[in-house]
């Protein structure tokens, strides 16, 4: 048999076993024994065949591609999601298509997935147009949200408790005696730094505190020193911050250092690898990042196999403060 022309039924009928064996055998989610899986798959890979994903689409009407929209910022964590996310797919049997987001350009970075027929789209990033939404629906693309939700829409949204973030960190603040608290974070608009600041200002004030200090920032070192010169200068002399991730917090470390301002604390959100270095010992609320990017990957296979009425739901999951010097 020449290799360049090898079926399926070809590697059924040299191994005695059925083409619907040998199909289950290329599939990770499929049934079948391990045992007979790797019979399948040696004795496959010594005669050169490899399945034809082109041939199997046409089939099945399902490329098994799917996109993921993040932002090309400098967040080291839209890395690690990237990278856990296209592991799960490629896990669950599909390939991932990552769509970068270039200036805050969504709509062209999800047009090209859409070129390559994906079955489905998750989204890792607060940036989402209608224009995406219709487009999703309109050619039938499952979608799902990492760390965002909309109200009404056929999809599911699977990220961290920023509600339980927020009150764990106030909390923490009260145990260790701070008394004037400080919020910062991007403008009004972004749902997940919405929660943080309301449940993280609603707990202050249950505990008897002040209503935090809010003080705008992009999620961006730069933001974060300039915010710091805000906090030199406020008359209510701030003893603890909250920043709505570890970027914006790492910035207002190296602010404070140029004002040679300390006695602050200072909390972020996302555990970031610098967040440990020994120039910022971050304490931080750590997100189960694994488990988030997991669940979002097996909720959309899910659906996209059958189950889409399975939708609307927003699943939480709490985050774990890790605490440092800061």
């Amino acid at each position: 048999m020449k290799k360049s022309n090898l079926t399926s039924n070809d590697i059924a009928k040299y191994l005695g076993v059925s083409q619907s064996m040998v199909s289950r055998a290329f599939n990770p989610k499929a049934s079948i024994s391990e045992q007979k899986r790797t019979f399948i798959l040696e004795g496959a890979a010594k005669l050169g065949y490899k399945p034809n994903a082109l041939a199997r689409s046409l089939i099945s009407n399902r490329s098994g591609l799917i996109a993921i929209a993040l932002d090309s910022s400098s967040n080291p964590m839209y890395d690690l999601q990237a990278r856990i996310l296209a592991s799960e797919v490629q896990r669950q049997g599909g390939h991932a298509i990552l769509c970068p987001i270039s200036n805050g350009d969504l709509d062209s970075a999800i047009q090209r997935a859409f070129e390559y027929q994906v079955d489905g789209l998750i989204v890792a990033t607060s940036r989402l147009t209608s224009n995406i939404i219709e487009q999703c629906e309109r050619y039938g693309v499952y979608l799902s949200f990492i760390n965002r939700y909309i109200d009404d829409f056929k999809a599911n949204s699977i990220g961290l408790d920023n509600s339980d973030a927020g009150k764990q960190v106030a909390e923490y603040f009260f145990e260790k005696g701070c008394s004037s608290l400080s919020f910062i974070g991007s403008e009004k608009g972004s749902m997940t730094c919405e929660e943080r600041w309301s449940s993280f200002c609603q707990r202050a004030m249950e505990l008897g505190l002040s209503e935090p200090v809010r003080i705008s920032a992009s999620f961006d070192i730069d933001s974060g020193m300039l915010a710091a010169n805000q906090l030199v200068n406020d008359t209510n002399k701030i003893d603890a911050v909250f920043c709505a991730n570890d970027i914006i917090a790492i910035g207002v470390i190296e602010g404070l250092k140029i004002h040679h301002h300390s006695g602050i604390r200072i909390i972020g959100v996302d555990d970031i690898p610098m967040a440990s270095w020994p120039s910022y010992q971050l304490s931080t609320i750590k997100p189960p990042t694994d488990v988030i990017c997991k669940s979002t990957v097996e909720d959309l296979f899910e659906r996209i196999s059958g189950s889409e009425e399975e939708t609307g739901k927003y699943i939480f999951y709490k985050g774990t403060l890790v605490e440092r010097s800061s």
